[in-house]
């Protein structure tokens, strides 16, 4: 059985960056929020900031997981 470390390992011994990360991203769907309550329906504005926060969204659902798992391990 080998005892090579894992991609598993390596993500969870970086998980203080992750955790940036995930700070970034939930930035990142605030402001896309905002811009998505200041900007006028029907306008590019809004458009970009709804697939932002979808990306976002996304993207820190994912990370959360991953941190999560992380812990649990």
């Amino acid at each position: 059985m080998s005892h090579a470390p894992t991609v598993f390992d390596y993500v969870c011994s970086n998980a203080d960056k992750f955790a940036m990360l995930l700070a970034f991203e939930c930035l990142a769907c605030f402001l896309s929020i905002l811009l998505f309550f200041w900007s006028e329906p029907g306008t590019a504005a809004h458009v970009v900031s709804v697939l932002n926060v979808l990306g976002a969204g996304t993207l820190g659902a994912g990370t959360a997981a991953l941190l999560v798992k992380c812990h649990r391990t």
